[in-house]
């Protein structure tokens, strides 16, 4: 398998930093036992959890969306403010158990504060109105004599928490959602809460639900679209399979690009895309994830062959930085977590190591890069409750990005190899770039269906190694590789 990269020393895009973002949500124990856990040890004076929070602080999360998902649908943000022995113990009807709401909003903005993330905030349009909605945001951002702002200071936040992000419901397309309704309900509704928002406080941002649906993305887009800056859309994949895992990710460029082409054609340059929930969501159902007190789980299990579906997705925002302004994968902790916890400890799986290896390795300007094969063969399949749900022809098996980084003068060429048996020989055409004679290599591979566990931990860590700067060389099956090349001075 040849394939031909060159890298051209020109800049095509920026990658904005927020597509490695996060989200939380009070389901199973992604909250409580997952990133707060104030009976535990290995948490500190606030409740926090010391050794997740140093991993998350690893990876620069930039953006952390809460406190839902589905449950922001049935949440009212003034049960989780105020002492905490008077707060009120709620049933969370949307994914089981007990909500004792010891974990609001003054615990998320000191949680992001202390990981120098942005808050993303979701308002509720099930149970919520606009006004409960406005009061959130004086809550949050005035610095007034008012009622909710005074409320802040009252409570020990005398500064404004400028909260710049705020989600306007959540997959109110879904039956499953409380607060369901039609795209044109919603794009009403929408138009509202994000008029009044806007007016009281000019600076923030909105997220529109998108449904992946052209009628309905249209419709909210044609009815509020001048009032939003983002539209979302969320995409999860995955199965036992190891082709139809990662070729997934080809299925989703499509549907990304099939949004940002609604959104072109309809003259709105300012709104984005907020692909805000995604990640390999397959082996785990609420139908069998439930404790025996009724609290869903979903703790998905994620081996090497979901950590090459990351690199893909991470392939494609790059690509797409134009108009892919934020992504947030699907969780973080336990629920659909890519870092797992038990009384003892911590566990990374091989995608949070994706999640480290593209942040802490890449670049945020996008390089001109053309690559030229013509190994193409996986079929894309997906099958969705028994049917096919997508099937794609000529999916290659190589992808690529290629990055720099003017602080540290470096470039970054990330490469993933799907092809589950054979390794691929890439002739890397450096010819326009002052590169050095060596570089580092940082690699993930294994198994493909290797997880990482509290038995064994270590199962799929990254590697890395200084190597020669070689015009050609060799990269592995199922594997992800960056090549991280010093410059010999600045290109941009």
């Amino acid at each position: 398998m040849d394939v031909y990269c060159k890298v051209w020393g020109v800049k095509t895009g920026e990658i904005h930093p927020l597509i490695y973002g996060h989200f939380v949500e009070h389901l199973g124990r992604c909250v409580y036992g997952g990133i707060f856990d104030p009976g535990s040890p290995l948490a500190d004076e606030r409740g926090f959890r010391k050794d997740v929070l140093e991993a998350i602080k690893k990876i620069k999360c930039p953006i952390l969306r809460w406190p839902g998902g589905n449950f922001a649908s049935a949440y009212h943000w003034k049960d989780g403010i105020g002492p905490k022995e008077q707060r009120p113990q709620r049933i969370n009807y949307v994914w089981g158990g007990i909500e004792s709401n010891q974990f609001g909003t003054d615990e998320f903005i000191e949680y992001c504060r202390l990981l120098g993330t942005e808050p993303y905030l979701a308002v509720s349009l099930g149970t919520g109105t606009l006004d409960e909605a406005l009061h959130w945001l004086e809550y949050c951002n005035l610095d007034t004599s008012t009622q909710y702002a005074t409320l802040r200071k009252r409570y020990g936040h005398p500064e404004p928490y400028r909260v710049k992000y705020w989600g306007v419901g959540n997959e109110v397309y879904g039956q499953w959602q409380v607060g369901h309704c039609s795209a044109s309900e919603y794009a009403e509704k929408l138009r509202q809460f994000a008029m009044f928002m806007k007016a009281m406080d000019p600076s923030i941002k909105i997220i529109a639900v998108g449904a992946d649906n052209p009628e309905w993305d249209l419709t909210v887009l044609k009815h509020a679209g001048k009032l939003i800056d983002y539209i979302s859309i969320h995409q999860y994949h995955g199965s036992e399979d190891y082709y139809e895992t990662v070729s997934a990710v080809y299925y989703v460029e499509e549907r990304l690009r099939l949004l940002a082409h609604l959104i072109k054609s309809v003259n709105l340059p300012q709104v984005k895309i907020a692909f805000d929930e995604w990640n390999v969501w397959y082996q785990v159902g609420a139908e069998k994830e439930v404790e025996e007190k009724g609290v869903v789980l979903l703790e998905e299990p994620y081996a090497l062959k979901d950590a090459l579906f990351a690199t893909g997705i991470f392939c494609v925002l790059h690509r797409m930085s134009d108009m892919v302004g934020m992504a947030n994968l699907a969780q973080m902790v336990n629920a659909l977590g890519m870092i797992k916890t038990n009384p003892q400890g911590m566990v990374l799986t091989p995608i949070y190591h994706v999640f480290d290896l593209f942040v802490n390795h890449t670049g945020r300007a996008r390089l001109g890069l053309e690559t030229v094969t013509d190994y193409y063969s996986i079929k894309a399949k997906s099958f969705v409750d028994g049917r096919l749900h997508f099937e794609l022809d000529r999916v290659p098996y190589f992808d690529a990005s290629a990055t720099y980084d003017s602080d540290r003068n470096t470039l970054a060429v990330a490469m993933v190899n799907f092809h589950k048996e054979e390794s691929c020989k890439v002739a890397l055409d450096l010819s326009d770039l002052p590169a050095g004679k060596e570089a580092t290599l940082f690699s993930l591979t294994g198994d493909v269906y290797a997880e990482n566990d509290f038995a064994s931990p270590d199962r799929v860590v990254p590697a890395s190694s200084r190597i020669p700067l070689s015009p050609s060389f060799s990269l592995p099956p199922h594997t992800l590789g960056i090549i991280e090349i010093p410059l010999e001075r600045k290109i941009l």
